[in-house]
């Protein structure tokens, strides 16, 4: 019997403080519109990076005259380390066509000889695409026999890295401002709702109900206006995702992103109402 007048008193609390639970749904929907928004950006960015970083190489050049025979072992050495995907030999006759390639000139058009050093192109496992490994796997390559240089895209990488922090940092500070706000709305609706219901809540304890009895009508009404703001949002999400199709098809979005906002809108509304029920209790 408690549970369902706990809920019917929930649902009352609505029509009691209707213009300020409207304001808070809303105020709360924003905000879990705004955080999924920020959400989106991060997942596709990330996904746009990572097509990307699939591209990134380093090209370990070997002493020029080396034998084929200590390049296969070098190789195979290399294909070991836990951060090597793929590792591909360039042998000096390769290395030859691939500068008529680029250059649309014969390397024995401008010297009698191919002074062009074989050379390792390495792929890289997904996790390790980034500054820092990259950097601490040439410097690990570079010490070996045989190798003379080491080359990769050492300023892009590091550019992409320090705006992905910039971004991910924004994201969130964003998004806990954002869940601040809805907070702070929600815990006043509740108030307001308890300003309006404290006659009957001081009978309530006078006839000797317990303080969680009558915390759990308001309890449940800050969860149902996390569950409606949620679904708001979430729906919203899908909309702006579908949209955004037309002109951007390479947008996605996962099934974490609506379970995260469910989860959000409804632990706001729950902590925030049971916040402002313990300071009036």
């Amino acid at each position: 019997m408690s549970v369902w007048f706990s809920i019917q008193e929930g649902l009352r609390g609505f029509s009691r403080a209707r213009m300020a639970s409207v304001i808070s749904i809303i105020s709360l929907s924003a905000a879990l519109f705004l955080i999924a928004f920020f959400l989106i950006v991060s997942l596709n960015m990330q996904a746009w990076i990572g097509e990307f970083r699939q591209k990134i190489e380093i090209e370990v050049f070997l002493e020029p005259y080396l034998e084929d025979v200590k390049i296969r072992a070098l190789e195979q050495e290399i294909r070991a380390f836990p951060e090597v995907n793929v590792v591909e030999i360039i042998s000096r006759e390769k290395a030859a066509r691939r500068f008529q390639e680029e250059f649309g000139r014969s390397v024995f058009e401008v010297l009698e000889d191919n002074p062009l050093p074989p050379s390792l192109v390495i792929r890289l496992r997904e996790n390790y695409r980034n500054a820092p490994a990259v950097t601490a796997l040439s410097a690990k390559i570079g010490r070996l026999a045989e190798v003379t240089d080491v080359v990769y895209q050492r300023e892009l990488l590091n550019i992409i890295d320090h705006y992905l922090r910039l971004i991910y940092l924004s994201i969130l500070g964003v998004g806990l401002l954002l869940l601040l706000i809805a907070l702070v709305l929600i815990f006043n609706t509740i108030r307001l709702t308890i300003a309006a219901r404290r006659d009957s809540i001081t009978i309530m304890q006078l006839v000797g109900a317990t303080r969680g009895m009558v915390r759990r009508p308001f309890v449940i009404e800050g969860f149902l206006q996390g569950l409606i703001s949620a679904l708001i949002a979430v729906g919203l999400v899908y909309l702006l995702v579908h949209l955004t199709r037309y002109f951007l098809p390479v947008v996605f979005l996962r099934w974490e992103i609506p379970a995260i906002i469910t989860a959000l809108g409804l632990l706001m509304g729950m902590l925030s109402s049971r916040i402002s029920v313990n300071k009036y209790l």
